[in-house]
């Protein structure tokens, strides 16, 4: 599972998007944005 968030409703989804259809159950908007975690890793460029 997944975690998206719709760009329309805001709403926060988990979607399988190898088996199920990339939709926002809750408005039906199929733009959704994939959710990265917060504590990302920074590299200092050289």
């Amino acid at each position: 599972m997944t975690a998206y968030k719709c760009v329309k409703c805001e709403e926060e989804v988990d979607i399988d998007p190898v088996n199920e259809k990339v939709i926002c159950p809750k408005c039906s908007h199929r733009v959704l944005l994939k959710m990265r975690p917060e504590d990302t890793d920074r590299v200092e460029a050289v």
